[in-house]
């Protein structure tokens, strides 16, 4: 006969456990279930700064930093280097062209123009000696072709009557005085072609002696002009009018030929060497206008000229004021340009923050409307400047998104804040 067997009742601690386990199933397939398709992280809301998507006149610019420079001004080099000896122009103060700087000394230069100044001597007292020498030469041999011309005329002369008279009876000359008479006018005559030839060759050896002679003496003049020059150039002057720059020379100190130790800046003609980011290497362009905010005021500026060459991931370009200049202006002063790239124009814009050089402005984390949550959306963003970031696609006016940095996040797909962000309130990014 079969027993019926009386069903146990758990006891309570059963009960407990059974219920804890089955608690725990719930949370973990609540959890797998979250984690399906997307990611979470909790941040607190103190680490983050959050910005709305407001409309308005965007205006695309850029800051860059100059230093001011003279728009005209001309380097002092040294023509001929030596010991300064004196200093007569301090540095920062106004000089007129032509007006004594500083004064050196130089043994060597001073040398060599008394010693090319002795050579010049000699050599003008060789050119005049040879000039007399041959000169009365000349005289000479032109004194003695003279005698022998008169000479050769008497002789001819009295050749011909002796022609004439041996032809006729009963001559009163011999046939030998007539052929002695012959004979010398041709010795005469010979003599006298040698004489000519040897007063062409002596003119033309005083000649070339004296051509010569005024060689030497044209480069002694030029290296005495030269070193005229050098001396002169110990007197150091002004080449333009304007303002002295600081004097790099000290009395008593050596200067090295070619050395460089001031410049002289005019006045009133200021410009600023802007150094900017390769990046803008082909949006930068002469004509473009900006503005320098100095004294509590914007001043209008606009690029003069731009320099291709890069270096360290830099160009330069010169920046000139298109208006008034700011009298406070000063030479080495650092100033910051901001250039404008097109015409402002209405546009949606968010604030520019850590996150944009995370993202590339590719994506966003956009702010939930209870200000509970923030989740990862796609976006376009176009231009900026250094406060705010234009918004083309993705976002709506009155949109909030964190503008914090966001490396920390690893591109999770949602984040839950520790506490709801209000419209008002305003975090401040932790440093």
């Amino acid at each position: 006969m079969d027993r019926v067997i009386e069903k146990k009742s758990r006891t309570p601690k059963q009960l407990i456990l059974i219920g804890a386990g089955a608690l725990v199933a719930v949370v973990l397939v609540w959890q797998i279930l979250g984690r399906v398709g997307s990611s979470r992280l909790k941040v607190d809301t103190t680490r983050i700064t959050v910005g709305a998507v407001e409309k308005g006149q965007f205006r695309e610019y850029f800051p860059f930093d100059g230093t001011v420079q003279p728009e005209e001004f001309q380097y002092l080099d040294i023509e001929q280097g030596g010991r300064v000896e004196e200093i007569l122009v301090e540095g920062g103060q106004p000089v007129k062209q032509g007006q004594l700087i500083l004064r050196f000394s130089n043994a060597e230069a001073q040398r060599n123009s008394i010693e090319t100044e002795t050579r010049l001597l000699e050599t003008l007292d060789r050119y005049r000696s040879t000039e007399f020498t041959s000169s009365q030469s000349m005289i000479l041999r032109k004194e003695q072709l003279l005698e022998l011309d008169h000479t050769i005329v008497d002789v001819e002369a009295k050749f011909k009557r002796y022609d004439a008279l041996l032809t006729t009876p009963n001559a009163a000359v011999s046939r030998e005085q007539y052929e002695t008479t012959r004979d010398q006018l041709k010795y005469l005559k010979d003599k006298r072609a040698l004489m000519q030839e040897r007063l062409q060759q002596e003119q033309t050896l005083s000649d070339n002696q004296l051509q010569l002679a005024r060689a030497s003496i044209a480069k002694l003049n030029e290296s005495r002009e030269l070193l005229d020059r050098i001396t002169k150039a110990l007197d150091v002057r002004a080449p333009i009018s304007g303002n002295l720059s600081t004097i790099d020379a000290e009395v008593g100190q050596n200067i090295n030929r070619g050395q460089r130790i001031g410049q002289i800046d005019v006045p009133g003609r200021d410009k600023i060497r802007a150094r900017i980011d390769q990046y803008y290497s082909g949006r930068v362009q002469a004509g473009q206008t900006g503005h320098i905010n100095l004294d509590g005021r914007n001043w209008d500026v606009e690029v003069k000229k731009v320099y291709p060459e890069v270096k360290q991931n830099t160009f330069e370009a010169d920046v000139v004021f298109s208006g008034e200049v700011p009298p406070s202006l000063r030479r080495g002063q650092t100033l910051t340009v901001e250039l404008s790239f097109g015409s402002p124009s209405e546009s949606l814009y968010v604030p520019k923050g850590g996150f944009y050089q995370q993202t590339g402005g590719r994506w966003v984390y956009l702010v939930s409307d209870d200000g509970k949550s923030a989740r990862r959306v796609d976006v376009k963003l176009g231009r900026q400047n250094p406060r705010q970031v234009e918004v083309i696609e993705g976002l709506r006016e009155g949109d909030r998104i964190i503008t914090s940095g966001y490396d920390t996040y690893n591109e999770i797909d949602e984040l839950k804040f520790s506490e709801a962000i209000t419209p008002t309130a305003k975090k401040q990014e932790k440093k």
